[in-house]
């Protein structure tokens, strides 16, 4: 059955960290899978707000549609295909007992972010290990949202559980936690953008790197790790390609004759 849609992650799959650029060879093969009648969506764990003040949509290419928010968000054909908001009530106390005990979030919106207190230590420290632009503190309007990233040690995870009941706290780094109700799952919103479209598994192939990129393998005919991807994502790969910084993007597209 023929590719009619492709997935891309951004982050080590079509961005390289380590020379801070993206990839030429990969960018211009995506444009060519989408001139060869292929729909191209990014997929990533950012923010809407955070892929675009990285640049994704500054590069040329003309995106089909995006998964924002690690699956939190699908946006195609000029609406919302999938948003998961937070219940008001439960935003309302989690800015309430973070406030109490200093501990500054970042709150996500579909398209935008703000923070709850102005940066200190942790924020510091969280962004020494990932690169970002600081939002501006402002409060909550009851706009939706779609979660949030509190920065805070692991000393507050028990008592934040105890008293944000409902909330579930995702550490993923020292001073960094995911705040969400529900999980966030790249998969998930997959699923939902075939169903949109009528499309089967067999007709859709992804490319990550990372852990939470796992989800997105059962939902897809065919999954591509980057060869500079984990091991763990390398062993779940329908193929392995070369790393990113050895045009794996485009050798992995042409060794399913797609470009």
């Amino acid at each position: 059955m023929a590719i009619q849609i492709a997935f891309f992650d951004i982050d080590w799959t079509l961005y390289d960290h380590s020379s801070h650029t993206w990839v030429l060879s990969g960018l211009q093969a995506i444009k060519q899978l989408q001139k060869n009648g292929v729909k191209i969506y990014l997929c990533s764990a950012r923010p809407y707000n955070s892929m675009k003040l990285f640049g994704v949509f500054d590069l040329g290419i003309r995106w089909d549609g995006y998964i924002a928010s690690a699956g939190a968000v699908a946006y195609g054909d000029h609406h919302f295909i999938k948003t998961l908001v937070m219940p008001k009530p439960m935003v309302h106390n989690l800015i309430q007992v973070t406030k109490e005990l200093g501990l500054p979030m970042e709150m996500v919106g579909i398209k935008t972010r703000f923070m709850t207190l102005p940066p200190n230590d942790y924020v510091e420290k969280y962004h020494w290990v990932y690169k970002d632009t600081t939002m501006p503190v402002r409060s909550y309007r009851g706009e939706p949202l779609t979660g949030a990233l509190l920065f805070a040690p692991a000393e507050y995870d028990e008592e934040l559980k105890r008293r944000c009941p409902g909330v579930r706290f995702d550490r993923f780094a020292d001073y960094g936690v995911d705040v969400m109700d529900v999980p966030h799952e790249k998969g998930d919103a997959i699923k939902d953008v075939l169903a949109y479209y009528g499309y089967s598994k067999d007709e859709a192939i992804a490319f990550g790197d990372d852990y939470q990129d796992l989800t997105m393998v059962p939902q897809v005919g065919i999954f591509v790790c980057v060869g500079n991807g984990k091991d763990e994502v390398k062993k779940a790969a329908t193929y392995v390609a070369r790393p990113i910084s050895e045009d794996g993007i485009l050798e992995s597209l042409q060794h399913y004759h797609l470009v």
